[in-house]
């Protein structure tokens, strides 16, 4: 198996730099070689957390160094002098682009019948595909439409290069300019416009409406990146399930110190916390659906399905169940988890970001409908019969919901979740991820600015 190396000079990315990391994991580089350039919005702190699960290595730039553009090239001139050595494919790539293969299935397979001479892999410009504001979504998932094959743009390539063979020299982006784009094998997307508030929060061009209509490029649809997803999601979902747990005792560590410098960030007061509350757990009514097709989780290949009754397997298929907080207001809060603990890292149903264990809802029982309670919008379980049958709220069942009732107890404030944090011994990322996710978006907005990189946007609601 070839050493493989994608190589990243940072700024500022902390929304979108785990699905970055995450997607060229999956797609199979060996190591993953990131310069932060001294990032101010917890960029550093997310890729510290991550570097426990990959092969991550950090760096960051070198402050003598005045210029940006300077501080990136010595960067990336000493990462490929000191491969030389040890990788044997290196590839520079910014954070808003993503390699892909179009037939093969990994890194690996993909160099299997390439040779060793550079490979230049050409851009795919991706639009904004309508969205304003920032998408808690993959890349893949946010942003399905792409310029034309024979735009401009599309002759910058990024280059996968032997080290050796580099002759201290960088790749050319514009190496090939004069050459006709080819994505018949590869592709880099380029997710250049991402949303329009990111866009021009960036700002990098003084004329930015015109940056804008020159990025925003929705010609033609492109979900094949999608199949990459299932993979992706799970090491996103590690990343995410890590911070959560460091965010657990950053909380702790600020109440039981009574951090005021902290507290007062948060806009709460160590008064306010030492206040007695009303000692109420929140009170769950438990539904399953379909009794002839239950809705199961599929521990094997971790997947929500239906499946005839006839057909569960009880060592592998477990079912799913919906809790929803009849004791709050409409919409109600509500969970959708297994009805068993297992080790299924997280659960995806269409239309809701979370990477979690449980899955954040908002439930309107008056029309029985569902929404990602960190979005607003409606999510789809994809179950034909989506009738649903009362359980008995069992102890079993409420035991799976233990770390979420202190969390919540005294109600879905930001008061109350620092109140759960005391009372909470060990930490429990799916829920403190989905408690986040039932504040208000402007505390939840507040929880994010003053602990920078640990209140992922997958786990932050949206003002409606």
């Amino acid at each position: 198996m070839p050493k493989t190396a994608a190589v990243l000079f940072v700024h500022n990315e902390a929304d979108n730099i785990g699905w970055w990391l995450s997607h060229h994991a999956t797609i199979g580089f060996s190591t993953l070689i990131v310069c932060d350039d001294h990032s101010t919005d917890g960029t550093w702190t997310l890729l510290s957390n991550a570097a426990s699960f990959y092969d991550i290595r950090l760096q960051r730039s070198d402050k003598n160094i005045p210029d940006r553009l300077e501080r990136q090239i010595a960067f990336q001139k000493a990462v490929f002098e000191n491969g030389r050595t040890e990788f044997d494919w290196m590839m520079i790539l910014a954070a808003d682009e993503y390699l892909h293969f179009e037939q093969a299935s990994s890194l690996e397979e993909f160099l299997g019948s390439s040779g060793e001479e550079p490979i230049a892999v050409n851009w795919c410009l991706f639009g904004s595909s309508g969205h304003e504001t920032p998408s808690p979504f993959a890349p893949s998932q946010a942003f399905t439409h792409h310029a034309l094959l024979e735009t401009t743009d599309h002759r910058v390539t990024r280059t996968l290069l032997p080290p050796a063979r580099s002759e201290n020299t960088l790749p050319d982006p514009l190496g090939r300019i004069s050459s006709h784009p080819d994505w018949s094998q590869a592709r880099v997307l380029h997710y250049a416009a991402g949303d329009r508030q990111s866009f021009f929060q960036r700002a990098s061009s003084e004329t930015p409406e015109e940056a804008w209509k020159h990025f925003n490029r929705n010609d033609a649809l492109e979900t094949g990146p999608q199949r990459w997803l299932p993979e992706t999601r799970r090491i996103a979902a590690s990343l995410v399930q890590s911070g959560l747990t460091d965010l657990y005792w950053r909380l702790r560590q600020t109440v039981v110190q009574h951090d005021e410098n902290t507290l007062e960030k948060l806009g709460l007061s160590a008064s306010a916390l030492s206040a007695e509350d009303d000692g109420t757990f929140p009170n769950f009514q438990f539904y399953a659906f379909s009794e002839t097709q239950p809705f199961v989780l599929d521990l094997h290949t971790e997947q929500l399905v239906t499946l005839p009754a006839t057909d569960l397997d009880p060592t592998r298929h477990v079912r799913m169940i919906l809790a929803i907080e009849v004791s709050a207001v409409s919409p109600y809060p509500a969970f959708l988890f297994p009805e068993r603990p297992c080790q299924a890292a997280c659960l995806n149903i269409t239309g809701s970001p979370s990477l979690l264990a449980a899955i954040p809802l908002r439930f309107r029982p008056e029309d029985q409908s569902m929404a990602s309670a960190i979005t607003g919008q409606s999510v789809d379980l994809e179950i034909p019969d989506p009738t649903m049958f009362p359980q008995e709220a069992t102890s079993e069942l409420y035991a799976r919901l233990t770390a979420l009732m202190v969390l919540s107890q005294g109600g879905h404030t930001l008061e109350a979740l620092l109140r759960g944090i005391e009372r909470l011994p060990a930490p429990d990322a799916t829920a403190l991820g989905c408690a986040i996710a039932m504040l208000s978006p402007a505390e939840a907005a507040q929880l994010a600015v003053t602990f920078p990189g640990l209140v992922p946007l997958s786990v932050r609601p949206v003002s409606p």
